[in-house]
C-alpha cells in the first residue's frame, strides 16, 4: 500500500492495483472488525454540528454510525438519504433516492 500511496502522492489518479487491475483501499472496516473510538466519536460531534446530512449507499442498519442520523436530525440537520434500497431512517429524510449512486451524486453535487 505504502507504493500506491507514493503513486497517488507523485500525482497518479487512482491507481489499480498492478496485481488484479481493480481498486485500491488504503483504510476500510469491514463487517466485524473493531472501529476506532476516536473516529466515531468525531463523526458523532460532527453529526451533531451538521445542517446537512448525507448518506450515500448504506443501509443505515448498522450502529453506532447509524445513531449520526438521530444525531443530525436533532440538531437540525436536513437529511438526504441515496441507497439502492430503503433505510429505516428514509421517513425522516427531506429526499430519498433509490437509484444508482453515480448517476445521483453527480446531479446532487451541480
Amino acid at each position: 500500500m505504502e507504493k500506491a500511496l507514493a503513486r497517488v502522492r507523485a500525482g497518479e489518479d487512482d491507481p489499480p492495483c498492478r496485481s488484479c487491475g481493480g481498486i485500491l483501499k488504503s483504510a476500510t472496516v469491514s463487517f466485524g472488525q473493531q472501529l476506532v473510538p476516536e473516529v466515531i466519536d468525531r463523526a458523532m460531534q460532527a453529526s451533531a454540528e451538521a445542517d446537512l446530512f448525507l448518506s450515500v449507499g448504506t443501509s443505515l442498519q448498522v450502529y453506532p454510525i447509524a445513531g449520526a442520523v438521530q444525531i443530525a436530525k436533532r440538531a437540525g440537520a436536513r437529511l438526504v438519504i441515496v441507497n439502492a434500497e430503503p433505510t429505516p431512517f428514509d421517513e425522516l429524510a427531506e429526499a430519498v433516492f433509490n437509484e444508482s449512486i453515480s448517476q445521483v451524486l453527480p446531479k446532487l453535487l451541480a
